[in-house]
C-alpha cells in the first residue's frame, strides 16, 4: 500500500491544545471525518478533563455545543490551536483514571489480534485444501486465541484491584468501562476459540 492509499483511506489531524499553562499535541487519525466528540474524548485522556467539564473555544467559536460536528466543516485543520477550559481531575482520582486509561490500552491491543486471528481463520475456512497444514494452522490459532483469554484475565484482575473510592466518580465509570469491555472480549474470544475447535474437529472426521 502506498503513501496515496493510506491518504485516501485516514483522516489525519494534529492539533495543539492550551489549557492554562500546559499544553497537549492531539493525533486523530481515523477512517472518517473527525467530530468535536473525537477531539472531546482525546482531551479527556490526555488532559484528564471529562468531556462534560469542557468548554472548547477556537477563534470565537464554542466547540462543545457542537460535539457532532465535523472539526473541518468549523475550519479547523492540521496545525490549528484550540483553547481548552475545564476543571482537570486532581489527586487520587487522577492517579487511578490515569492506571485505568493504561489498562484499556492493552485491552485495545487485544482487540487487535483478535481481529487478526478471526480474519485468518475465515482465510483457513476458505482454503481449507490441505487437511494436515489446515490442522496446524487452526492449532497455533488456537493457542493465540487462548494467550488473549489468558491475558484478559489478568487485565480483568489488575482493573479490579484498583481501588476507587465512591466519591471519585470518573475514575468509578472509567473502571466500570473497562471491566465491561473485559468482559465483553472475553465472551468473543472463548466463543472464537470454540469455533476453532470445532471447526478443527470437523476437518479431521
Amino acid at each position: 500500500m502506498n503513501g496515496g492509499e493510506i491518504n485516501s483511506r485516514y483522516f489525519i489531524l494534529h492539533l495543539g491544545v492550551l489549557h492554562g499553562s500546559d499544553r497537549y499535541e492531539v493525533h486523530l487519525h481515523m477512517e472518517r471525518e473527525p467530530l468535536v466528540r473525537d477531539l472531546q474524548e482525546e482531551l479527556e485522556k490526555k488532559a484528564r478533563v471529562m468531556v462534560a467539564n469542557q468548554k472548547l473555544m477556537f477563534r470565537g467559536q464554542r466547540l462543545h455545543q457542537c460535539p457532532d460536528t465535523s472539526l473541518s466543516s468549523l475550519g479547523i485543520f492540521n496545525g490549528n490551536q484550540i483553547i481548552l477550559i475545564g476543571e482537570k481531575l486532581k489527586g487520587a482520582e487522577d492517579t487511578h483514571y490515569g492506571r485505568l486509561l493504561s489498562i484499556e490500552k492493552d485491552v485495545q491491543l487485544i482487540d487487535d489480534v483478535l481481529e487478526l486471528i478471526c480474519r485468518d481463520f475465515e482465510k483457513i475456512k476458505g482454503n481449507a485444501t490441505n487437511p494436515r497444514q489446515c490442522s496446524n494452522l487452526l492449532v497455533d490459532l488456537h493457542a493465540r486465541a487462548q494467550r488473549c483469554n489468558q491475558d484478559l484475565n489478568k487485565f480483568d484482575q489488575v482493573a479490579n484491584n484498583v481501588t476507587v473510592d465512591s466519591s471519585e466518580y470518573e475514575a468509578l465509570r472509567k473502571k466500570n468501562e473497562v471491566l465491561n469491555r473485559i468482559k465483553d472480549r472475553l465472551d468473543i474470544t472463548n466463543n472464537v476459540s470454540s469455533a476453532i475447535s470445532t471447526y478443527g474437529s470437523q476437518t479431521q472426521s
